[in-house]
């Protein structure tokens, strides 16, 4: 995901603690049972935040789309 976007490590891991990007919606973990078990990106959303961070409304209508398609079961042709 790092040499995806072009940011490090560190980045990612402040996006989710500060809650930036929020756990189930931009990211997962891989086993929620096991932290160290990796996690998981939506690149997509993360990549709309990045180019929408100026804008947060454009990124809130991004993930309210998102979450209606997980919804109906479409939300793989989102990922």
């Amino acid at each position: 995901m790092c040499e995806l976007i072009s940011v490090s490590k560190s980045f990612l891991r402040d996006m989710r603690n500060v809650g930036e990007w929020r756990e189930g919606i931009h990211w997962v973990y891989l086993n929620p049972e096991n932290h160290r078990s990796g996690i998981r990106y939506n690149t997509d959303l993360c990549l709309h935040w990045l180019a929408t961070r100026s804008c947060p409304q454009e990124h809130d209508r991004a993930v309210r789309l998102y979450l209606e398609a997980l919804t109906k079961g479409d939300a793989a042709t989102h990922q």
